[in-house]
Parts: structure tokens; sequence; C-alpha cells
């Protein structure tokens, strides 16, 4: 006789992004190991390749290509994945910087940290918006970056400026006004139409990224060594494992 199929429980959460109802299921033991495999390479392509793949075994409704989401929408579904994969408690170690508190004494103890995943929220920005002003005539519409352009981003040789220019001519969705709406036709027309920008225009595009949601979670602890009281911000999935 066969072995039985284990059913698994669903669970649901909103996309940050635009309130999209996701159903899905807990990772199983074959997609944990493709994450600790990912985790050992010590290679970042790897482990966001994973974290995608994983995402997407478990996203049960609706189809979603997980790579064209946003990347705190990736970050924010992970984390609930995981809260109902692993368990909703993460605990996180904290030691002084460079084993010395604020008062200038030598410490070494550690401080544990627990955080509830499901407390954790993706934090809007008050007046974040796409849609970025940058004349009295026009106004450009901005699309959030892609797990795919961080990729490209990471494995670029440039950095700085260039990596900028990269990532805001791909997230460059179209330019509009009171009439018209003015779509680029070629990555090279995104990039001359951001070159011919001035130093504000650039300014406020630049803030659009800046203030994009994210995860973010501020915690408070004491130190069980020396008792400093003490308060850490834990933003972006990476903080919270």
């Amino acid at each position: 006789m066969a072995l039985p199929k284990i059913s698994n429980p669903l669970f649901v959460t909103k996309l940050p992004s635009d309130g999209t109802e996701v159903t899905f299921r807990p990772f199983l033991v074959k997609e944990e190991k493709a994450l600790l495999v990912a985790g050992e390479a010590k290679d970042s392509d790897s482990t966001i390749r994973a974290t995608c793949q994983v995402l997407q075994n478990c996203i049960v409704s609706p189809e979603l290509d997980v790579s064209k989401l946003p990347t705190f929408d990736i970050e924010y579904l992970f984390m609930k994945l995981r809260s109902k994969s692993v368990g909703e408690v993460a605990t996180l170690r904290y030691k002084h910087s460079d084993g010395v508190n604020r008062s200038g004494v030598k410490c070494d103890g550690v401080s544990e940290i627990s955080v509830d995943l499901d407390k954790v929220e993706c934090q809007k920005t008050e007046g974040h918006t796409r849609d970025i002003k940058i004349s009295d005539k026009y106004t450009v519409r901005m699309r959030y970056p892609t797990i795919d352009n961080v990729k490209k981003i990471v494995s670029m040789d440039a950095g700085g400026v260039s990596s900028m220019m990269d990532m805001m001519a791909d997230c460059l969705e179209c330019v509009y006004d009171s009439e018209n709406s003015f779509e680029p036709d070629s990555k090279r027309e995104s990039i001359e139409f951001i070159d011919s920008l001035s130093q504000e225009q650039m300014r406020r595009i630049v803030e659009f990224f800046s203030t994009m949601p994210r995860l973010s979670h501020t915690a408070k602890y004491s130190c069980p060594s020396c008792g400093q009281e003490d308060t850490v911000t834990l933003r972006g999935l990476n903080d919270f494992f």
C-alpha cells in the first residue's frame, strides 16, 4: 500500500504593495533543504534564487510570478512564510559594538531579543508615491524594483551612481501630463531622459527609492551583563534571521 499524502494548512496574507490577497502553505523539508544549501553557498545570487523558488512553490493562489513582485513584497511574503513554517518567534543575539557599552565600560554580554514575526509589518513613509511631479507640466510614474533588478545591481561591476542610474532606468514606467502618457521605447531612452533631469528633479526620484516600503521593527532590550537598556531597529529581511 502506498504511503499517505500529507495535507498542509493554508494561510492568507496581503501584499503590502497593492493589497492582493495571497494564499500560501508552509515550506516543506525539501524546500528548507534548498534554503540551507543556498545559505551555505554564501552567495547572494543563490540565496535570492532559492528564496524566490521556495515562495513560488508555496503560493497557492492567485497565480503570481514572484520574480516580478516588488522586493518588499517578496521580503514580507517570506517573513510570513517563515513564521508559519518554522515558528512565529525569531531569537536574535546582539553585542555591544567593539565590546564597549555607551558608558565606555568594557562588556562582552550577549543580549537575546525575541521578535514576534507576525507583528512585523512593511512600514510605509507618509507621502511616498509612485507619481513624482518633476515640473508644472510633467509627472514621472515609477515602478518598484523587482528581485531581478536587485540581482542585476549586485552583479554589476560598477557601483554608486552607475547602479542607481541603471535602477532608475529599469523602473521608469512612463512620463505623463494632463493629456498624454509617454512610455520609453528602450532602456537607452530611459537613461537619456534621466540624464536630462536637473539636480532637484533627480533628488525627487532618488527619494522615491529611499522612502519605499520596507520591513521594519523596533525592539527594546537590556544587556544581561551590564544592564544597559537599548533599542534596535530591524530593517530588511536579513536583520530578522
